[in-house]
Formats: structure tokens, sequence, C-alpha cells
């Protein structure tokens, strides 16, 4: 399979997950709280951006998806670091000079911990709608010169599940059983991001007029649990919910420019009849097997697929992948970008049979039209994995222990030889 001469190549990562030190995020305390591995100086990457920029040329890619961190940018509620600005401004055109498209992601799960004092409601708040608008314009206005592509959210519905559903991210509000009022009810958590992705884009375009703005929207490729029509139902309530809900909102207002696509794994979707439980839906994935036990998960009717599985209890489906693309492409008409797509592993054995068939499945949704812009790996180097450094998704390894030196991982030599040559070998 040959892609197109213009095809985007490149890789992703998230501004909290690799920078180190973000210690005014909400994060930052969550972690103690919680117990969870500290995240400390990460990959090292904010002071060690340029190796970055050094290590995208050396896999010949073209494209870099990175997220701007609200917490530096504006450390308190009345105050802006330009410094800070300014070196996210110094990396999106040092990656322009080495022909290296940056595309921006402004909310990757990371919020400023003084937001969450003084609005603890969240985005339950309009006014956080306001303030996220603010930092998104004053990033706009730092980085046009040289960024003309640009995300407002990545994963938002995870993020909000998380962060207001299981309590898992900050705020740590639990709802799930209020969850269809909470999301979808008028002035709902749905409609206050949809909001702020509308009015985000609204300003990043009074500052590039030619910007494209998207949102990354983690899909999975869902299927019934049983031949039964309602695991069908099933299906259709958690595609409407988890994956389109949004997007219709955003493309009704006009607000979209292209479609940012997570992909990762399938998910078997099994219909509930228990009043009460939100959706009534039981999504098979391996979270929640590993939350419920897989006892509780068997005797609730889930259904756990038989295919490889990364470090991550992930089913590695290719296919899923092509079926994903191929329906939002028929669903909006819009251009797709494959905004994360990898695995964590350990073995170094898997990753090019991955890029492999994930990149000929990504290839046959193409020859069938739909229009894709670019795929991103996921991602760029090791990161810190939301309370763990044991997940290994990068195309680097980084040994923390020897000045955070970033050395090649098995698989990557492929892929550089795809971005090179734009074929993927049969």
């Amino acid at each position: 399979m040959r892609f197109p001469a213009d095809f985007w190549w490149g890789a992703s990562t998230a501004a909290y997950q690799v920078e180190g030190d973000n210690r005014g995020s909400a994060l930052w305390d969550w972690e103690r709280r919680k117990g969870w591995e500290r995240s400390g100086a990460a990959a090292n990457s904010w002071r060690l951006w340029r190796q970055d920029v050094d290590c995208l040329k050396r896999l010949n890619l073209n494209a870099y998806r990175f997220s701007v961190e609200w917490s530096r940018v504006q450390p308190a509620p009345d105050a802006w670091n330009e410094d800070a600005l300014e070196r996210y401004a110094d990396m999106a055109g040092a990656l322009r000079r080495e022909g290296i498209r940056p595309i921006v992601c402004l909310h990757h799960f990371s919020e400023p911990a003084w937001l969450l004092r003084e609005v603890p409601r969240g985005w339950r708040s309009e006014e956080v709608v306001n303030r996220f608008v603010r930092f998104a314009a004053r990033v706009a206005g730092a980085l046009k010169t040289h960024v003309q592509d640009w995300l407002t959210f990545n994963e938002p519905m995870v993020y909000l599940l998380w962060g207001y559903g299981a309590g898992h991210f900050p705020p740590g509000h639990k709802g799930l059983l209020t969850l269809e009022r909470d999301f979808l009810g008028r002035g709902g958590l749905l409609d206050r991001v949809a909001w702020a992705h509308g009015q985000a884009a609204a300003v990043i375009r009074e500052e590039r007029p030619d910007a494209r703005v998207g949102l990354a929207q983690n899909v999975a490729y869902v299927e019934p649990a049983r031949s039964d029509p309602r695991d069908l139902e099933a299906v259709r309530d958690w595609d409407s919910f988890m994956h389109r809900r949004l997007l219709d909102l955003a493309v009704s207002a006009k607000a979209l420019d292209f479609v940012g696509v997570n992909y990762y794994t399938r998910i078997y979707a099994r219909k509930l009849d228990w009043p009460g439980v939100p959706l009534r839906v039981l999504p098979g994935y391996a979270e929640l097997e590993g939350a419920l036990s897989p006892f509780l998960f068997r005797l609730l009717g889930g259904r756990r697929g038989s295919r490889e599985r990364t470090d991550m209890g992930w089913e590695v489906v290719p296919e899923g992948l092509e079926r994903v693309v191929q329906r939002l492409w028929e669903a909006y008409h819009l251009p797709i970008v494959v905004t994360e797509n990898g695995l964590a592993d350990s073995t170094g054995t898997r990753r090019e049979p991955f890029l492999r068939q994930h990149l000929a499945a990504l290839g046959r949704a193409m020859k069938a039209g739909a229009r894709v812009w670019g795929y991103l790996h996921w991602t760029l180097m090791d990161n810190y994995e939301w309370g763990s450094f044991k997940p290994r998704f990068g195309l680097y390894r980084v040994d923390r222990k020897n000045g955070y030196a970033r050395i090649p991982a098995p698989g990557s030599d492929f892929y550089a030889r795809v971005a090179a040559t734009g074929e993927v070998p049969e």
C-alpha cells in the first residue's frame, strides 16, 4: 500500500506525560493522594525538547502532535508565564524549520490546581468554559505564526468519565448512577465541553483565519457481546454516547474542520436490563474487567475477546481501525487524522507487526473512499502513563537513570522506513 505524498507521518505526546515537573497541575497532588507512582521529571521533555525534535527527524516524520500544559502557561488566575509561551512557540518554530508539522492540543487531561480550587464543580460550571477559552486565545496568539492545525481536547469523553463519573481523575467526582443526566441533560457536561470547543475554535480562527481545528475522540470498535438484538441496541447506545454525541454537537455548530481518531482496541457491548444503571450497557474492555474482577465481569455477562493482547490487556484488532475510520467518514465527510494508535510492548517484538497491520487497515479505509490526512503513532517516547512508568508505548525508550537518553525501540526502524517511502510492505 502506497500512501499519498502529502500524508502526515507523525507521533503524539501529552505535556503532563513527558515534560516533567508540572507541579501546578491538579494531577500533581492527585498522584500523591492516590498513591500513584510519581511523575517527577517524566521524560524531561521540557528541558530536552530539542532532542525530541532530533528523534522525530531520525524517524523521517513530518508531523508532531504535542499539548500545551495549561498550568505552566497560566500558573495563577491572573498570571501568564510569557517565558513558557515563548518556549512552546520556539518548539513549534523549530519543528517548522525541520519540515515537521506542529499539531497543538490545548487540553490533554490536565488542568491547573488553582482552577479546581476556585471552581470545584469543574466542567459543570460555565466559568471553567470561560477560563478555558481565555487560555485558548492566549496560546493561539503566541503560536499562530507556526501552528495551523489544532486540537481543542484529547479524548474528552474519557476525561469526563474519569473525572466526573468514576472519580479516577481530578476533580474526583463520582456519579455513575447519574451519568445520563449529568452528561446528556441540557447544560450538562457534554454541552459545556461542546461549547468550550466551539468558542476555542472561534478564537483560534480569529488569531489565524486559515487554522484547522479538530478534537481527538477515543473511538473503539464496538461489537455486540451476543447475537441478541438488545446487544445491537447496546452497540448503538455506546457509539452514540461515547463517540458521536460530542462530534454531532461540534459539527452542527460548524466548529470542526477534521476528526481526530484515537483507536486502540475492540470492546463488546451487552444490554443490561437493570433500572438505574446508566445507559444500561456493559462495555467489555480490560480496565472494566480488572475493576470488577474477572469473576464478576463474567457473572454480569461481559465478553472477553480472544485476540492477542498488549501489555495493557487491550485486544489487537487492526480491522477495527478500518471500520471506525470508514464509519466516521460516512457519518461526517470530514477529513480524518488518526491522532493516536499504538501499543504497550515491553517485549520489543510486537510493534512492527502492529504497525504493519494497522497501517494496512488504514490504507484499506482510504481505498474505500475515506479522506485521511495522517497517522500519528502513540507515542514518540515511553512516558508517564497516568500512575506508572511501566507501560512501554514509545518509539523511543527513555533511560531515566542516565540523563533521560532516548534509545530507539524495536520496531521504530520499520516506521521510519514507512515514513521515508510512504509505502507499507505487504
